[in-house]
């Protein structure tokens, strides 16, 4: 009985096995063509000359040397010294101490910038450090980098909303202080009263420590306030700020103009972001990628004309005295080589230093031998130091 059915349906089974391949066939071949499309922005954060400027002071070079201090007294004092606005998530435990060291010769050149010690204090303390605007947040490793992506998408918002309005796609700055022991939610209806907005949010009872932020936009001021409850605003159609979950989405794309862009830097970028990608077309480039991808290309050259001294400010901490020229030397990829003539006891001394106001390679290291009682000079890779 069987054998009849078999041969009367043969076809429509047959028929059926088909379809069915060709159904699994293009479900496999249709997930590209259904993934969620990286964020388009058209109103870009990292465009505005708050971010440029803080930008280009974050890529000129950079000293930094603790020796066991808590971590946020680290980033405060040499944010402080570079004049650079930082903003602390309140899960990073800021009491922990951290040493930092000099940069080894071998290190690449994003690490001795200004950012690159920044990022590797933060590091030092289970932390990160990422550029929002004109703001160096500090925060957990897994989410620094959803935190920037949410602020660029919600000043993007917000400038999308405005774009109707005469003159509403003109970029509104403005400064943001608290007192200390402030709430969240205090501050929070600080920015409402000072941008004259509503926002829709519950953030849990926490205090704060007193702080300022230099003139920002609306977006980086409420994603700081909300990414240390895992919280990111969304600015809906109808203009109504709301808070929601942090999206754990990093990836963006934006378009800039050839003169923007330093394509030289692509090859090293594309090596740390494999996946991230970068489309010209005639002048304009679409970049896609992390926050950190487009900033890498947008870095500020740094200037390495032999007629242009860079100069420098050191924290001030306490440490032996072959240790404070071993730094240095190591961030200048010198050596140090050291007289005879004096004593380890001298070597090894413990001292207080630091740099105050900005200066010279040369001018620091007076500053050393008229401390120390010591003479210092250069001789073109070597720190010779002599009684």
């Amino acid at each position: 009985m069987l054998r009849p059915f078999y041969l009367k349906n043969r076809w429509a089974f047959g028929w059926t096995l088909s379809l069915q391949l060709l159904c699994y066939l293009a479900l496999v071949q249709t997930p590209p063509l259904l993934a969620q499309q990286p964020l388009e922005v058209e109103f870009n954060l990292l465009n505005l000359p708050s971010c440029r400027q803080t930008l280009a002071v974050l890529n000129s070079p950079g000293l930094a040397t603790f020796e066991k201090r808590p971590l946020g007294e680290c980033l405060r004092k040499f944010a402080e010294l570079c004049h650079v606005a930082i903003w602390i998530d309140r899960r990073v435990d800021i009491s922990r101490l951290v040493s930092i060291v000099g940069v080894g010769a071998n290190e690449p050149p994003e690490s001795k910038t200004t950012l690159g010690r920044l990022v590797a204090i933060a590091k030092a303390g289970g932390a990160d450090a990422r550029l929002i605007e004109n703001v160096v947040y500090i925060g957990p490793i897994e989410r620094v980098d959803n935190v920037q992506r949410a602020a660029v998408r919600l000043h993007n918002e917000i400038m999308t909303q405005r774009k109707a309005i005469p003159n509403g796609e003109r970029v509104e700055l403005r400064t943001l202080s608290w007192e200390e022991l402030t709430t969240p939610a205090e501050l929070l209806d600080s920015i409402q009263k000072r941008w004259s907005v509503s926002v829709i949010s519950e953030l849990p009872h926490d205090l704060m420590h007193a702080g300022e932020l230099p003139s920002s936009t609306l977006a980086t001021q409420l994603t700081l306030l909300h990414a240390g409850f895992d919280l990111q605003i969304e600015c809906k159609s109808d203009g109504q700020f709301k808070a929601s979950p942090l999206v754990l989405e990093t990836i963006w794309k934006a378009d800039y103009s050839d003169k923007e862009l330093q394509i030289g830097r692509l090859a090293a970028a594309r090596r740390d972001f494999p996946n991230a990608t970068v489309q010209t077309r005639g002048k304009i480039s679409t970049v896609t990628g992390p926050t950190e991808f487009h900033l890498r290309l947008l870095a500020v050259r740094i200037s390495t004309a032999r007629n242009i001294e860079p100069k420098f400010t050191i924290p001030e901490f306490r440490a032996p005295l072959e240790r404070v020229i071993g730094d240095l030397a190591k961030h200048l990829n010198m050596q140090v080589e050291w007289s005879q003539d004096i004593p380890q006891s001298k070597r090894q001394a413990i001292v207080t230093f630091g740099v105050a106001e900005a200066k010279t390679t040369d001018g620091i290291l007076q500053q050393i031998a008229a401390e120390c009682g010591l003479r210092i000079r250069r001789q073109q890779q070597t720190i010779e130091v002599l009684p």
